[in-house]
């Protein structure tokens, strides 16, 4: 709960004054609702804070600043060397960064990450800067400038100010408006009382109606933009996903080692609770199209979200009757969905950059970035197999070599879908490439590594011809290790490599040491898998 210093706007108001329109720095004509829950998430990385939703704090602390000031909003991103530097708690206050003397504590040292040339900077220099950012956006809550909802009047850039306005972007509505509307929340703070902030809310409403309508959102897109954020889809379905994952493997464990019971029931149940939990990720895709106007595969975040749909739609696909390749396809969907809330994956919808502003975007990347999903879920089932090799014994090595087989010819299957989808793919992006840069084909890394996964997967496929390359092993090993390519196509290029393809990047992040554990891990399971099938399946 809030110090008895501190008060709040009431949640009345905050909900009436998140369904205003907002633009936000790069443009984008949004509801308030989506900018308060971007802009608290990048500064705490939580959307609340003591009991506030996101629409109450980006008012409180507009309208009673200084006794924000004190309060611990500003989370610091990892790095040792901030202690040093004097901040020791994960979460700092406003006035943590300044002097006594009002100077910024950290400009010499931001003066010199921004010295640094982009490629050339460290892990301090980005945890810093991104610091200085979190400085900057709770400063312009202070201030008010991140309330851009006015429209200037005939203007051709369509250019909406806020508070901070001055010079040739000053507004006489706006010099008017914010006055009023601080004072109005004010005295509401004090009294309880919202009705004349209310009021000038709806006024402020009325008047953006009047400029540009054409330009506006429509109330449907702003009303089920609203309502996307309040669902949460892809976070909930992350964790259904996970569960029904291990639901669909617990009874893969029960066929193999209990053959006798009956699981029909269940695979039932379970397959239709997939199949809804797939209908209400294609509701959130579309809705985030309906919402953003363009195919929601466009940036880190999309891709993700994508390739997370496409890899439920394979398992629907071609594994409908095995619970391994279910259970592989749900904790894969359900692991990508959790990568994609990651605080790197920036969740928010942005304009489009110019070159991807064409039809290419739905074609190409949309077969680019579904192939992941099926070549990810011919991994994943890889890896069920190899498990399921450890577990081989005299008693059962029948059983389990009938599910290996069996989920193996899926596996072959999925990963058939997702070579056709990426050569087609990459064939169509050298056709877009030549509409936009003049060129098919320049040995970009990620053209580049696009050919590598290609050419990996024509490879593991045509391993059956190789008499020393036969058998169940080699198959989901490869299908397994294999992935790497993709990897490399997907995070190598967009996080770490420069190119032509460098508007798809992300916040570059050091490898964290749990990959290192968990292809060491790997690597144990499928040494394991290799002597145990080698000695039950080969002497047998």
């Amino acid at each position: 709960k809030l110090e008895s210093e501190l008060r709040a706007v009431d949640p009345v108001h905050a909900e009436l004054f998140s369904t205003v329109l907002v633009q936000d720095v790069r443009g984008r004509m949004k509801p308030m609702h989506t900018l308060s829950r971007e802009v608290i998430r990048k500064l705490m990385g939580k959307e609340s804070y003591r009991g506030l939703d996101a629409d109450q704090l980006l008012l409180s602390v507009w309208a009673d600043n200084q006794a924000w000031y004190a309060e611990a909003m500003i989370k610091l991103p990892h790095h040792p060397k901030f202690e040093s530097l004097g901040f020791e708690d994960d979460y700092q206050a406003y006035k943590a960064f300044f002097n006594p003397d009002g100077s910024y504590k950290l400009s010499a040292e931001v003066q010199a990450a921004n010295a640094v040339i982009d490629k050339e900077k460290g892990t301090w220099e980005k945890a810093l800067l991104k610091l200085d950012e979190k400085v900057n956006i709770f400063n312009m809550m202070l201030s008010g400038y991140l309330l851009k909802v006015v429209p200037l009047e005939e203007d051709i850039n369509n250019t909406w100010v806020s508070a901070y306005a001055h010079g040739e972007q000053s507004s006489i509505v706006a010099d008017k408006l914010f006055p009023a509307y601080k004072e109005a929340l004010k005295r509401g703070l004090k009294s309880g009382d919202f009705k004349l902030a209310n009021e000038i809310i709806l006024e402020l409403m009325k008047y953006q109606n009047a400029q540009s309508p054409e330009l506006l959102p429509s109330d449907g897109q702003r009303s089920l933009e609203i309502l996307l954020n309040k669902l949460k889809v892809f976070n909930r379905l992350a964790l259904i996903n996970i569960l029904l994952g291990l639901g669909f493997l617990v009874l893969l464990f029960i066929q193999i080692f209990r053959p006798r019971a009956s699981y029909l029931k269940a695979h039932q149940i379970l397959f239709g609770a997939m199949a809804l939990a797939f209908i209400l990720h294609t509701i959130g895709l579309g809705l985030r199209w309906y919402v953003s106007g363009r195919a929601p595969w466009s940036n880190g975040y999309e891709s993700m979200i994508y390739i997370a749909w496409t890899s439920s739609l394979a398992g629907l696909l071609f594994s409908r009757k095995s619970s391994g390749a279910l259970a592989a396809t749900n904790v894969l969907s359900g692991l990508v969905l959790l990568i994609a809330m990651l605080s790197y994956l920036n969740p928010e919808i942005t304009p489009l950059v110019p070159v991807l502003r064409s039809y290419w975007l739905t074609i190409h990347v949309s077969l680019e970035a579904g192939s992941y999903g099926f070549l990810m879920l011919g991994a994943l089932i890889g890896i069920i197999n190899l498990m399921l090799m450890i577990f081989l014994s005299p008693n059962n090595k029948s059983r389990i070599k009938d599910t290996v087989s069996e989920m193996t010819k899926l596996s072959e299957m999925t990963l058939i879908g997702g070579l056709f989808m990426l050569s087609i793919g990459t064939y169509l992006g050298g056709v877009w490439a030549n509409e936009s840069w003049g060129r098919y084909w320049g040995w970009d890394a990620k053209e580049t590594w696009a050919l590598v996964s290609i050419l990996v997967y024509a490879f593991l496929l045509h391993m059956r011809f190789v008499p020393g390359l036969r058998g169940l092993f080699a198959f989901n090993f490869a299908s397994l290790f294999g992935l790497a390519s993709i990897i490399m196509t997907y995070y190598g290029v967009n996080y770490y490599l420069s190119g032509l393809h460098s508007y798809a990047a992300g916040d570059p992040v050091p490898v964290p040491a749990w990959v290192y554990y968990s292809v060491a891990v790997l690597i144990c399971i499928s040494a394991l898998a290799w002597f145990r099938q080698r000695k039950i399946w080969r002497t047998s």
